[in-house]
């Protein structure tokens, strides 16, 4: 018996490290996303409570794109993660078509795709889609919120007016922490 032990115990070691190997990696990924990348990924996930869909007013399955290929990718599919367990549903995919950007809920455009979506964007319909940025001036001429960084926080600009295009309201609670864009009188807010 004692015998037998010494023969499985490089096995049972193996199959140990077998089951670790995928949860030390999953752990690898969280530990190298930016810190900045994850407050976007917060604040995107948040979005579903705070801007009402005139079209979701009873569902509680949304669905993000992520415009092309970003990091946000990986916070943005472990939160939703943590949603479903909450009961409200949320898909993400990475989308690049005009097609796939229609069924979002929400579209976050990384920086790096801005130029290619702004080419896009007179294609895709204006209601009902949540575009989200982080480029300058993106809250003023593609979408309705835009990511910035100030004194080394990121903050929001918020377009009231484009999301009234989209037949979307966001709360009271969001727009406290926004800077308002796209209208006459842009209050300053830090």
């Amino acid at each position: 018996m004692f015998n037998r032990f010494f023969i499985l115990r490089p096995l049972l070691i193996r199959g140990v490290l077998l089951l670790l190997v995928p949860l030390l990696s999953i752990q690898a990924q969280r530990i190298r996303v930016n810190p900045d990348t994850r407050m976007k990924a917060v604040f995107l996930i948040n979005f579903t409570k705070y801007i009402s869909w005139t079209t979701l007013d009873t569902v509680k399955n949304f669905k993000i794109g992520v415009y092309g290929l970003d990091d946000i990718l990986l916070p943005l599919r472990q939160m939703s993660k943590e949603r479903a367990s909450e009961g409200q549903k949320i898909e993400v995919e990475r989308v690049e078509s005009v097609e796939e950007i229609e069924v979002c809920d929400i579209l976050f455009v990384p920086i790096n795709q801005t130029e290619a979506f702004h080419k896009l964007r007179p294609k895709i319909p204006p209601q009902n889609i949540l575009l989200v940025g982080e480029s300058l001036g993106f809250a003023t001429s593609d979408g309705a919120i835009n990511f910035i960084k100030r004194d080394g926080k990121i903050k929001l600009e918020i377009n009231r007016k484009a999301l009234q295009a989209a037949n979307l309201t966001a709360s009271s609670h969001l727009l406290k922490l926004a800077i308002l864009v796209g209208e006459e009188e842009t209050p300053f807010r830090d």
